[in-house]
């Protein structure tokens, strides 16, 4: 092989090296944008195992949610119930460290003040992040994403569950 198709092979293969790198690097800073904030730098192998906990996390989370969607359908709502629209009013209240997720499923002729449960929330040390309103056919669906106040303090999700479940939904 002449030596001028060597250095030229070479260089070849350093600039696809090149170009490789650059878009693994590219690649890797779109995944790291996706995970919660790190607190201190963390290098790429970290962060890929961060990265792997985190959807292995989300992934274990779906199920369980898919499970309880599952679990709350099947003891709370008959058929009759959701043809006449009397579901009766279920309140799953999910304690994520310094977050709170309140989920209430209801029929449609459920009469209930959405800023009775945000005031309890808000008395108990919560701050409401989010709140999102679903109604379909017979149910309605509120879910109410809050996070503690004060981060020392935290939220009585204890004292939550018990002044929701007294809270007169009907």
């Amino acid at each position: 092989m002449p030596v001028g198709s060597k250095s030229l092979s070479r260089m070849n293969r350093n600039l696809i090296e090149r170009e490789r790198r650059s878009q693994m690097k590219i690649l890797f800073s779109k995944l790291f944008n996706l995970l919660p904030p790190h607190p201190t730098k963390t290098s790429i192998p970290e962060m890929v195992e961060h990265a792997t906990v985190c959807i292995s996390q989300l992934q274990k989370r779906m199920e369980e949610l898919k499970q309880r969607k599952v679990q709350l359908e099947a003891d709370h709502i008959s058929p009759q119930a959701v043809a006449t629209g009397t579901i009766s009013p279920v309140i799953d209240i999910t304690d994520l460290d310094s977050s709170m997720e309140v989920n209430l499923m209801a029929g449609t002729n459920t009469k209930f003040a959405l800023c009775d449960i945000i005031s309890i929330l808000e008395e108990e040390g919560a701050q409401v992040l989010s709140a999102t309103y679903h109604n379909t056919g017979n149910k309605i669906l509120l879910s109410i994403h809050s996070q503690a106040a004060y981060s020392r303090i935290g939220i009585e999700n204890v004292r939550v569950h018990e002044r929701l479940k007294r809270l007169q939904i009907s």
